[in-house]
């Protein structure tokens, strides 16, 4: 909750220029998808994306063994079309139970055609 509350202060200090209800719209789809890699739906996340990376068989099948065990907001800062969330992921690969950590930079665009934010970085490379 206090995690929510820091965030919420963020983009409405760091977007002064931001409607309410695009505030709204980012602060939805950043928890959906923190929601979708928390609980390693990693196949889901990609929906979030502009341009959605295709996925071999392959690769789905190797994102199906990565467990994400903790997803922590480092910092975000929001315009009315951009926000940019850097977050940290712990989390492990099931064939080899090592816990590796990585720092995802996020970069969200919003189309005002389609009313809708997504992510224009690249999907994050899980070792």
């Amino acid at each position: 909750m206090k995690q929510w509350l820091l965030i919420a202060l963020a983009l409405l200090l760091g977007a002064c220029n931001t409607t309410p209800s695009e505030l709204d719209d980012l602060e939805k789809v950043l928890r959906a998808y923190e929601h979708s890699m928390r609980w390693s739906r990693l196949e889901l996340a990609v929906q979030y994306y502009k341009d959605p990376p295709e996925l071999s068989e392959r690769q789905k099948k190797r994102l199906r063994d990565i467990k994400v065990t903790d997803y922590k907001v480092l910092t975000i800062n929001a315009s009315t079309t951009e926000a940019v969330q850097a977050v940290e992921m712990r989390y492990y690969n099931t064939n080899n139970h090592v816990v590796r950590e990585i720092t995802d930079t996020q970069t969200w665009e919003y189309d005002k055609e389609t009313e809708r934010w997504a992510l224009t970085s690249k999907f994050p490379e899980f070792k």
